[in-house]
């Protein structure tokens, strides 16, 4: 069985998963690598990290790249649609964290429907634009894990679509998506990982993303 583990660092950063598969993922990195490191530390040798896949640019998810990639050498995806805007203070939000973002660039982009081969997990990329241009899910299919950066979150939350890039109607239909699928575990983007009928706490999204049309 795959682990999966939270490896965040901070109190403001969005979460950060450590799949521990036979090719060994990290999904987001938070604002700073240092404490990331230390986490992964925890469970593997960072060096032995492949990829660093981000489920969209924002800072809080995407600023520890270029130091972990630095410090493990693994490949850095993000969406084809964002892979311009790494690197400015305000289509990644930094301003809002008094910081500036680091100016790197992703070593691949990713695409609606590309599978992600873990060797005994695969994971499928799902573009799921409405908090940001490029915002993505991954679905694990046959275990019905969904990574779902900050479009959904647990007990009906979503993310915000009032900043750059963002769109209150791609973000209904994306999530009207994401309903149709069978979820039975939810890791999202910030809050905690839930297993409570996620099927449920989606359609409770949905249903609070249609009210802010």
């Amino acid at each position: 069985m795959v682990e999966v583990h939270k490896v965040s660092g901070g109190a403001w950063d969005g979460n950060s998963f450590l799949i521990m598969a036979e090719r060994p993922i990290l999904v987001d990195t938070g604002m700073r690598a240092e404490p990331v490191i230390r986490n992964i530390r925890r469970h593997m040798d960072p060096s032995d990290l492949e990829m660093i896949v981000l489920t969209h640019c924002h800072h809080d998810h995407s600023g520890g790249a270029p130091a972990l990639r630095e410090a493990t050498g693994a490949q850095v995806l993000i969406h084809q649609s964002e892979a311009d805007l790494l690197g400015d203070d305000l289509t990644t939000l930094a301003y809002l964290f008094g910081e500036s973002a680091p100016d790197f660039e992703a070593d691949a982009t990713m695409e609606e429907g590309q599978v992600l081969d873990l060797g005994n997990w695969k994971l499928t990329v799902l573009h799921t634009p409405g908090h940001s241009l490029g915002s993505i899910c991954l679905f694990q299919v046959e275990e019905g894990i969904l990574f779902s950066g900050d479009t959904v979150f647990p007990d009906g939350n979503i993310g915000r679509t009032d900043l750059y890039g963002g769109s209150t109607e791609e973000l209904v239909r994306s999530i009207e998506r994401l309903a149709s699928l069978e979820v039975r575990t939810l890791y999202p983007g910030h809050m905690e990982t839930t297993e409570r009928d996620v099927p449920r706490q989606i359609r409770s999204s949905l249903q609070f993303a249609r009210r802010m049309l």
